[in-house]
């Protein structure tokens, strides 16, 4: 188990699990634990995904023996009987541990429910023109006017990667700026407000670039970055993590330009697919209709009081009477 991280939310301690077959590792189960509380006095300890709360996928990391490596995962933290839940949130349906899960029913004792969010995502085709003809007329029509009027009034429009333009240092700023301008214009915080976020985020950034598996790219116009994406790019699939441009530009529509002008470098690069991630925005929509769904699967510990408390968790949330979630987890 691994007992130290660079960055890790205050309360969290981390729990990363790994298995190993000689001197190759074949699972890793990226997890933290925390201490929770009910009604703010009853405490429970809590299993889950590392940084679960700021991520759109989770998921457990299983390259050979997949069935081998959950069933030891399970066991090790169920021998260990120092946690209450363990929530494994936020994993897609297509993986493969939903496909192990139901040979475990008789061995473990959980629960799995569908999430609300889904996570739109575009298979690309191979060329632009096939891409625009799959969208809506009139949101074609709509890309193109803002794109002309762009142009027209501002001069040349183009796409630039990070590395066309700085270092990473650099350009990460650039991003992190465009992304406050957005939100502070929508009188909310952003995600970069702090210094400690922004930290995090480069220490990451510099870990995707030394791989080549970071996409960050700026929308440009005449040479002045106006909108920006920061993506990963991995097995010929693009993710978009987050964005931000220029509130200034909003007229013109370019976040979806932005999108566009990231589409039409993947053809370029045959990347097969663009994924939105979680969510259900309606700017997701108007790109593509296919999408995928989240689920949640909570593991209850054997101890008698971590049942208790699993099952006025449950009482409460079809009754919604306060007294009854106090009669079942007073211990």
């Amino acid at each position: 188990m691994v007992n130290s991280v660079k960055h890790l939310e205050e309360g969290k301690r981390l729990r990363i699990l790994c298995i190993e077959d000689g001197d190759k590792i074949i699972g890793i189960a990226p997890l933290a634990q925390s201490r929770r509380s009910l009604r703010g006095w009853l405490g429970y300890e809590v299993v889950e995904p590392l940084a679960y709360w700021h991520n759109d996928f989770n998921g457990l990391i299983l390259a050979e023996r997949a069935q081998e490596c959950l069933s030891l995962f399970l066991n090790y933290l169920y021998e260990q009987n120092d946690w209450d839940f363990i929530f494994l949130n936020n994993i897609l349906e297509t993986s493969i541990v939903f496909d192990i899960l139901p040979k475990l029913k008789g061995t473990f004792r959980f629960e799995t429910r569908y999430v609300g969010a889904t996570s739109p995502y575009l298979t690309i085709p191979d060329s632009m023109s096939s891409l625009m003809n799959g969208l809506s007329a009139k949101f074609r029509k709509n890309l193109r006017r803002s794109l002309k009027s762009l142009e027209q009034d501002y001069g040349r429009v183009d796409l630039k990667k990070y590395n066309e333009l700085g270092s990473l240092e650099e350009t990460m700023n650039v991003y992190f700026d465009l992304h406050q301008k957005r939100w502070i214009g929508k009188g909310k915080s952003g995600s970069f407000a702090d210094r400690k976020s922004r930290e995090m985020c480069l220490s990451s950034a510099r870990l995707l670039a030394e791989r080549n598996w970071l996409a960050l790219y700026f929308l440009m116009v005449n040479g002045k970055p106006i909108a920006a994406q920061y993506c990963i790019e991995h097995d010929q699939k693009v993710y978009y993590a987050l964005g931000g441009f220029d509130p200034s530009f909003s007229s013109y529509s370019v976040g979806n330009l932005m999108i566009m002008k990231v589409l039409e470098r993947c053809i370029e690069k045959k990347i097969t697919e663009y994924d939105f991630m979680r969510g259900g925005e309606s700017y997701k929509n108007a790109w593509s209709k296919e999408y995928r769904i989240g689920l949640d699967t909570k593991f209850v510990s054997n101890k008698l009081a971590s049942r208790l408390r699993d099952l006025g968790m449950n009482v409460a949330k079809r009754t919604k009477l306060t007294k009854i979630l106090d009669r079942f987890l007073i211990l």
